[in-house]
């Protein structure tokens, strides 16, 4: 018995599946097919469902599924996966190597052209890892190429099994829509996920049913035709635990930036010299059909994950009366750094600092973080929710600008953003003081006490935000219940 199912995935957030090492010019190049287009290598989608199936289903489960190998022992898996194709601004999946008069869709499909273009011009991230002082930290500069947020891609999956109504089938397709399914690097800072589109299934009895065999030899080689497949509705995931989702919508008291942007929203005699964070993004209307909007405005999860784990190790300290006062002086250089606090480690993760006698250990590791927020992207907006502030500093003798000192500086006024936080299974089992020091970082986030962005210490970056649903309500009252 083959199950087969056809689908389509969509970037909601930028991706950025690597290739392993840097090209010279930039720390992390994404992966690309013959073409030059960027690709979903199907041993990267596999990985992922294998260690999403593993959480809720146990090695054993997994081993029977996606095979395994154990010195002289092993078994293959039954589980087929195709790279995922991108696809050109009408929905068509792009396979094999272009040639002839096929090559020129590469520069007439404007989708086609942009990710071919960002080969020698990409669409990069710059990522630091910001210290209590507020600079970079040390080895915590680089940058990660991306492939834009809304790209599309075709897949195929292929389960051999000897029964027509397989679970293991079910569970997959489930898979596809699990909020926890992130591809790529930096899942954790925001890229890297995907939302189903579209998705066909058929099962085909190959072992002597000559209709089924007929069906299956007429099945289309193309992944982007679903002929002969039915439409499916993806099945509910079957997870042991719960998936909380916390969902605030946050206000911004006046002006605020994030980032450093190349233009300007707005339009002015002379550009200011700080400007917003934008970044384009791929849009489908309801036809199918594919645009590249130029300019979005991005906040990076990674700058509101940042805050949050800087604020959070401080309400752990303040739980577990972590003051300065009672510690050895030997330790007081990392009193105050977050990635040491406990709370940030269960919950935001940490990596393995090969730095250190204890990373460089060969039993050291590092873990994932148990909490995800995605990138956020919103519409430019109109010059009315735009500031255009100048700068300078004085200098005391002479009653002058010091030299260099005068700069201006764009930034967004009062906008309103919708920040999801999806919270792992994993969380629930973390100390609940951790838990705590969350809800109190979140709460100093809705009432004022933690700014985002640039500009903190001049009063910028600060929100009001509300709970948008019952579900958050619930779990910020829950944590302060469990105290």
């Amino acid at each position: 018995m083959l199950h087969l199912a056809r689908f389509t995935l969509e970037a909601r957030t930028a991706l950025s599946i690597g290739t392993g090492g840097s090209d010279g010019i930039y720390d992390h190049p994404i992966v690309r097919d013959a073409n030059g287009l960027p690709i979903i290598p199907g041993t990267s989608l596999a990985g992922v469902l294998r260690h999403l199936w593993i959480t809720e289903h146990g090695q054993t489960a997994s081993d029977k599924l996606f095979g395994y190998q154990e010195r002289d022992r092993g078994a293959a898996s039954r589980l087929e996966v195709a790279t995922c194709v991108l696809q050109d601004s009408r929905g068509r999946p792009i396979e094999g190597l272009l040639i002839g008069s096929e090559r020129e869709r590469l520069k007439s499909d404007a989708l086609l052209r942009a990710a071919l273009a960002s080969r020698e011009d990409p669409v990069f991230r710059d990522r630091v890892r910001l210290t209590h002082r507020g600079v970079a930290k040390h080895r915590g500069k680089f940058d990660r190429s991306v492939l834009l947020a809304g790209y599309r891609f075709s897949g195929e999956l292929r389960l051999w099994s000897e029964h027509h109504d397989d679970p293991g089938w079910t569970g997959l397709l489930a898979l596809l829509g699990d909020p926890r399914l992130r591809l790529g690097g930096a899942t954790r800072a925001g890229l890297g996920a995907v939302s189903l589109k579209s998705l066909h299934t058929a099962c085909f009895d190959l072992n002597g049913k000559p209709d089924d065999i007929a069906r299956f030899q007429a099945l289309p080689e193309t992944i982007g035709d679903t002929t002969g497949l039915k439409i499916t509705t993806l099945p509910s995931a079957d997870s042991r635990s719960p998936i909380h989702q916390l969902r605030l919508r946050l206000k911004a008291n006046d002006f605020w930036r994030i980032g450093q942007g190349n233009k300007a929203f707005g339009q002015y005699d002379k550009t200011p010299d700080l400007l917003p964070k934008a970044e384009p993004a791929v849009l489908w209307n309801k036809q199918g059909h594919g645009q590249i909007e130029p300019r979005l405005a991005l906040i990076p999860a990674s700058s509101i994950k940042g805050a949050l784990a800087h604020r959070t190790a401080f309400h752990w300290n303040v739980l577990n009366s972590n003051f300065v006062e009672k510690m050895a002086p030997e330790s007081m250089a990392d009193w105050d750094a977050s990635e040491h606090c406990e709370a940030v480690q269960e919950l935001f993760g940490y990596a393995k600092d090969r730095e250190t006698s204890a990373g460089r250990a060969r039993n050291a590791t590092g873990r994932a973080g148990r909490i995800l927020i995605d990138d956020i992207y919103l519409p430019i907006p109109g010059q009315q929710g735009l500031g255009h502030l100048m700068h300078n500093s004085i200098d005391r003798f002479t009653g002058g600008v010091r030299n260099r000192m005068l700069f201006s500086e764009e930034l967004l006024y009062q906008q309103s953003i919708d920040l999801i936080i999806t919270l792992l299974p994993g969380v629930e089992g973390t100390d609940p003081n951790a838990r705590l020091a969350l809800a109190r970082a979140l709460d100093d986030l809705c009432a004022g006490r933690l700014a985002l962005g640039a500009g903190s210490v001049k009063g910028h970056g600060t929100f009001s935000g509300q709970p948008l649903d019952e579900e958050t309500r619930i779990w910020l009252k829950a944590q302060k219940e469990k105290r």
